[in-house]
């Protein structure tokens, strides 16, 4: 539903009582004002016209970005919040896309990925990228490109969680062959293709070690515009 602007555009009709713009803009009163006793009203409409203008597409702006009615009741603190969130909503940055945030605290208007469940009527534009109303809980991980078909991550869904890698690098003998084991998968290399040589078995027992892998980072804070 289209919201109220009360603010509207003075003298725009095809033959409103304007003087035009080349004279307009050579008229002495543009510089001095109207003098108390001379105020042409072909002049005066082309004043009003103008500002009004500006006036009705600003608030129209504000209407539309904001969601709210915007009122020709002189509060001026209520509308400069209104304008600040019709400028906060024109971001490029769409509701619902997570943003890598260098503090702790999320700056107003926004949410941190923390898996938290939100209320969906008060944030609509929210619910329509987090349908179940629970933002993604992204502390601690790291985002991947969705597979799409390509067949580089097969079986993956947007949204869907993965579990990490793992290297063993335990590297054990035997009489047939030395063994270098990665991941859960057991190679085999014989000492003839020289991948491995002169293993020497110091009879080592226990359980293995598993190191996980990772690549060099920094830690950000994830955030959401809520709205």
């Amino acid at each position: 539903m289209s919201k109220k602007n009360d603010f509207k555009a003075f003298s725009i009709s095809d033959n409103a009582n304007v003087v035009s713009q080349e004279r307009y803009e050579v008229n002495q009163s543009l510089q001095t004002g109207f003098s108390p006793d001379d105020v042409p009203t072909h002049v005066l409409n082309k004043v009003l016209r103008q500002s009004s203008t500006i006036s009705a597409v600003v608030a129209n702006f504000i209407a539309t970005q904001s969601g709210d009615d915007i009122l020709d009741d002189g509060d001026i603190t209520k509308l400069t919040a209104q304008l600040n969130k019709a400028l906060e909503q024109k971001t490029n940055i769409p509701v619902g896309v997570p943003v890598p945030w260098p503090a702790a605290i999320p700056p107003a208007g926004w949410l941190q990925c923390n898996g938290a469940v939100f209320d969906k009527s008060k944030f609509p534009k929210l619910a329509e990228a987090y349908p179940d109303g629970k933002l993604p809980d992204l502390r601690g991980e790291f985002i991947r490109g969705w597979d799409d078909g390509r067949g580089i991550d097969n079986g993956r869904g947007v949204l869907s969680w993965q579990d990490s890698t793992w290297i063993q690098p335990n590297i054990e003998s035997n009489h047939q062959a030395s063994a270098i084991l990665i991941g859960n998968v057991e190679r085999m290399f014989n000492d003839s293709f020289g991948a491995v040589s002169h293993i020497k078995n110091i009879g080592s027992s226990g359980s293995r070690a598993r190191y996980y892998i990772r690549p060099r980072n920094i830690a950000f804070n994830y955030i959401v515009r809520a709205a």
